[in-house]
């Protein structure tokens, strides 16, 4: 056997060897420290606290939204920012959504406001009928079905689930608690709804 015939099956053993420790690594142990939302692996739980429309207005509620418990049911959630307009322009989708599918589609449209609190992001975005930017949404808010969530600085979905800064971010999770979808951007009814119908 020639010398470079021995050069050319060596570098392919190294080659392949280099592959297989890649796919065990990414496979098998780096999967022990990952953490977020991981396409087609198990969502992680969590529980946050509710908002509910008392005489035309949204206020902190007693009641909590736990993942786990709505297992059996399709359960959407929406990260979204205050700021951020694509984010609220797209929310009535998710209310429709919710109205179309109810009792096999739980969504669950999720916000934090770090400097104020759970109250306090109310009064300034979705209770303020004076501030123009949001009377529009101000309007129809009050009228939504599906479920308003808060996170809080102790209770952060956000940092679970490795979300950044580029809202809105969509996570659709199967009937067994499995992430099976998700979309870094903003989307309309019909692509939210097909995502939707290829898990129920």
């Amino acid at each position: 056997m020639n010398k470079n015939k021995m050069l050319k099956i060596g570098s392919i053993a190294l080659a392949s060897a280099v592959m297989c420790g890649a796919l065990v690594y990414y496979n098998f142990i780096d999967k022990e420290t990952q953490n977020g939302a991981i396409l087609y692996e198990e969502c992680p739980d969590f529980t946050l606290q509710t908002y509910a429309v008392e005489n035309g207005k949204f206020v902190v509620s007693g009641e909590e939204f736990t993942l786990s418990e709505h297992r059996g049911k399709v359960v959407v959630l929406n990260f979204w920012a205050d700021y951020c307009e694509p984010c609220r322009k797209e929310i009535p989708h998710f209310n429709e959504l919710y109205e179309s599918y109810e009792g096999q589609v739980e969504v669950v449209i999720i916000n934090g406001e770090t400097q104020v609190d759970a109250q306090g992001l109310l009064d300034k975005y979705i209770n303020n009928t004076e501030a123009k930017y949001y009377q529009d949404y101000y309007s129809k808010w009050v009228d939504f079905t599906c479920t308003f969530a808060r996170y809080e600085k102790n209770n952060n979905v956000k940092d679970l689930f490795e979300v950044g800064d580029a809202l809105p971010i969509t996570i659709i999770v199967d009937k067994a608690g499995v992430i099976k979808y998700i979309a870094e951007s903003s989307l309309t009814f019909s692509e939210l709804e097909q995502a939707v119908q290829k898990e129920l």
